[in-house]
């Protein structure tokens, strides 16, 4: 697809657009104009056939004169917009223009940083795809880490180029950024659960070109070299940040360096690191540096700088996010001497809104059996839910509330019980214990109107998902609370929340279960149609053939109780 400039089709003819030398060098009104007219008609909208064609008519246009198409406002929009889809032999002659004059180039500009932040992110997109022709960009990759590398300070403080610096971090890793998965993977289901942040790296060396990792180490040596000139201002510190994540990520052996190096920079001496936490500058680093750091040296800073302080730490309103990326990966006996330490006073942190510490602690000691029952019993007991007996019945309700019982207040009759995210995410790591009884019984004592409200709101609908995916969770109580819902399926399969609780469901029923909610969703079929949501859940279930052909879905739809 072609856009016209002067009434003449100029996509793809090879003729060079002209633009104004000088101090602030400028496209000429016709090529303006022409990359204008282009970015109008990608937001009128295209078809991916008609983009197909238009997004290398146009790259090929602005690679004639890319430094300044990426100053140029419309030109910069119209880049950022086509280069996540751009074929990446045109990346190979997009890129070296736009490296052009260094930091005083495009890679310094508000406007060409984006863009060439945007460039480097498709071709991070392109080695998650395993895409062909990554040696046209590789030159390209490498000259621009050899300036960063030769002007990393002034690089990593410049706010534009920062974007520039943290995206090459990112591409000479082979580490995405988080929540942006390359290429367009596909998202997980909505109730999955969440991975643990403690989870070993994948080796990304078999996809990396070869010369990216050795150019990651000299970029490593760099920020251990002028470390204390990156501390500030925060486009440096998160520079600094994303080099501790992707080295990580990366497994080089230069992480535990320049944690080491960060650790004694901004936690200078004995009982320095506490003091460094409660430090709102200087946390987010040490934070980042805690986060990727390797159990033995977590186990040394735990023993040297917090034994004995966790209370402290836990109840600062900033040194508690410290603790929490400690105990995300910390070793097993770490987290014992923690939930040894912190767990007879964790109502403190809750009292104080630090709900983040208690969810951190139960995580932890969910990667950790033999700590579970401790763990529970004591966030029972800051919640003041584990004596008498009896209460504990009511443990998911006094959970939601995310403070501690309070003896003389009753609950209003009627009351909808609402689940905020600390406390979803609290009974999600405690349904997954080896033995979560209190919480089960918590959710047996809820009436079905309350359950049915859990399913419809978005935090509940994932602690639906985290109950019927658990597998410490007997199949016989999850098909009892499944029964709880009867009468209910239809308008779960027409809501967009409760449709994944339903589809969760469904995963996890047994056969007669599975032919019950279907004949019940089969007497609302004419309104499963009219939404869309239940569109696909009739679509999911088969239930077009369940209504003409139940032998046949009967023998398909039930299989072995899981």
């Amino acid at each position: 697809m072609a856009v016209k400039r002067s009434g003449r089709t100029e996509a793809g003819s090879g003729s060079r657009p002209r633009f104004r030398a000088g101090a602030r060098a400028r496209l000429d009104p016709d090529t303006a104009a022409y990359f204008r007219r282009a970015l109008e008609t990608l937001q009128e909208g295209l078809s991916p056939e008609e983009l197909a064609l238009f997004t290398p008519n146009v790259l090929h246009e602005a690679s004639m004169a890319a430094p300044i198409v990426a100053l140029d406002p419309g030109g910069s929009r119209l880049l950022e917009a086509l280069l996540p889809t751009a074929p990446l032999p045109l990346m190979g002659q997009l890129l070296p223009p736009l490296l052009q004059g260094g930091l005083q180039g495009p890679m310094g500009h508000p406007l060409g940083a984006r863009v060439l932040e945007a460039a480097l992110l498709r071709v991070l997109s392109a080695m998650g795809q395993g895409e062909a022709a990554m040696g046209q960009v590789e030159d390209a990759i490498g000259r621009l880490g050899v300036t960063v590398g030769g002007a990393l300070v002034a690089a990593a403080k410049h706010p534009p180029s920062s974007f520039v610096v943290r995206a090459l971090l990112r591409v000479l890793g082979g580490a995405p950024q988080e929540g942006r998965p390359p290429g367009g993977a596909g998202l997980k289901p909505q109730w999955a659960e969440p991975e643990s942040k403690g989870a070993e790296p994948k080796p990304k060396g078999a996809e990396l070109p070869p010369s990216f990792p050795p150019l990651l180490e000299q970029l490593a040596e760099a920020f251990e070299k002028h470390l204390q000139s990156l501390l500030s201002p925060p486009c440096a510190s998160l520079c600094l940040q994303v080099a501790l994540e992707v080295l990580h990520r990366s497994q080089s052996p230069s992480c535990a360096r320049l944690c080491c190096a960060v650790i004694g920079q901004l936690a200078p001496g004995p009982g320095g690191l506490v003091p460094a936490l409660e430090d709102p500058t200087r946390s987010r680093v040490l934070e980042a540096a805690i986060g990727v750091m390797t159990p033995p040296l977590l186990r040394e800073l735990y023993q040297s700088e917090l034994k004995g302080r966790l209370r402290g730490v836990a109840n600062h309103r900033v040194a508690n996010h410290g603790l929490q990326r400690l105990l995300d990966h910390t070793p097993y006996d770490v987290v014992e001497a923690v939930l040894s330490e912190l767990g007879p006073s964790l109502a403190e942190p809750l009292t104080r809104g630090h709900h983040g510490v208690l969810t951190a602690l139960m995580g932890a000691c969910r990667r950790h059996p033999p700590l579970q029952q401790g763990a529970l019993r004591c966030l029972l007991q800051a919640f003041g839910c584990w004596e008498p007996a009896n209460r504990r019945k009511d443990c998911v309700r006094i959970l939601a509330k995310l403070r501690p019982f309070e003896g003389g207040a009753k609950e209003p009759e009627g009351e909808e019980l609402e689940l905020p995210l600390p406390a979803s995410l609290l009974l999600h790591h405690v349904l997954h214990f080896r033995d979560p009884a209190p919480v089960l019984g918590g959710l047996r004592s809820l009436p079905p109107p309350s359950l049915l409200a859990l399913a419809h709101a978005q935090h509940g609908r994932r602690l639906w998902g985290a109950l019927l995916s658990s597998a410490s969770v007997r199949a016989c109580v999850k098909q009892r609370l499944l029964r709880r819902l009867k009468g209910h399926w239809a308008s779960l399969a027409c809501h967009r929340t409760g449709s994944r609780v339903l589809e969760a469901a469904w995963a996890a029923a047994s056969g007669p279960t599975r032919e019950a909610i279907a004949s019940e969703l089969a007497a609302h079929q004419g309104a499963l149609q009219r939404d869309p949501y239940g569109r696909r859940v009739a679509r999911a279930i088969d239930l077009e053939r369940f209504l003409r052909q139940r032998p046949s879905w009967r023998t398909e739809r039930h299989p072995p109780p899981p």
